[in-house]
């Protein structure tokens, strides 16, 4: 098989209401990772490698504890304050209680907290975000979150990590720079690695962005809108950030 010696090039920028400094660039799963014991440890399986190379971590940008309550049909949601470390405007502003109606089950609530993250690529790429399911602080956690897959070139929209309660006993508690999600990257080669750089927020970039926002409020079918926003969008987006 045919392998491109080039990595895919992905870019990313923070676009938060306010505070972008709290949010870290994108890590490397593969690069974090703990020291092998030896050369036949874990780590210098090829297969072990092969997907820790292409998973990215994005951490908790502040700490927070949240829990619920079923009243009725309803759900309340509570800020325990002793282990949240925001003030109550950023809170107001980052996190939001999903309406039930949207829920995929009645009995799940569903919190969402705001990833001002962007990510850009000029050749086709798919965006996969996934729980951090290889960290054992998600096995504390009393749900999972919503996982999806899109495509970026043509919809560099701002994300966000909804987290799905199985468990409403328990509070859902996350401390800053804990694991919050992975990301992966992948274009139409799959052995293809992934080069994740700071991208620099153009005035082409801005216009773009504008263009999609908000478009899954016109339509329910956001896919079929990616074909306008495919006609319309310049053939570069994506310019690294210069920090010399």
């Amino acid at each position: 098989m045919k392998t491109h010696a080039e990595p895919l090039k992905v870019g990313w920028i923070v676009d938060a209401p306010f505070g972008d400094f709290a949010f870290s660039e994108p890590s490397s799963l593969f690069r974090t990772r703990d020291k092998a014991a030896s050369e036949r440890a874990v780590q210098a399986c090829p297969a072990v490698n092969d997907l820790e190379q292409r998973l990215f971590v994005v951490a908790a940008p502040f700490s927070f504890s949240l829990s619920v309550t079923k009243v009725g049909e309803d759900f309340d949601l509570y800020v325990e304050s002793e282990n949240t470390r925001a003030d109550a405007d950023l809170l107001t502003r980052y996190l939001s209680f999903m309406p039930q109606n949207l829920w995929r089950s009645p009995d799940r609530p569903v919190l969402q907290v705001l990833l001002p993250y962007v990510f850009i690529c000029d050749e086709m790429c798919y965006l996969t975000q996934t729980p951090p399911y290889l960290d054992s602080v998600f096995n504390d956690w009393p749900g999972t979150i919503i996982a999806g897959r899109f495509p970026i070139t043509n919809w560099p929209r701002i994300l966000n990590w909804a987290f799905e309660w199985h468990d409403i006993a328990r509070p859902i508690t996350i401390k800053r720079g804990q694991p919050l999600c992975y990301f992966s990257f992948e274009g139409t080669d799959p052995s293809r690695r992934v080069k994740l750089i700071e991208a620099k927020a153009t005035d082409e970039l801005r216009a773009f962005r504008k263009g999609i926002e908000g478009m899954p409020k016109f339509t329910s079918g956001t896919f079929k809108v990616m074909d306008e926003a495919s006609k319309r969008r310049p053939k570069t987006l994506l310019l690294e950030a210069d920090r010399g």
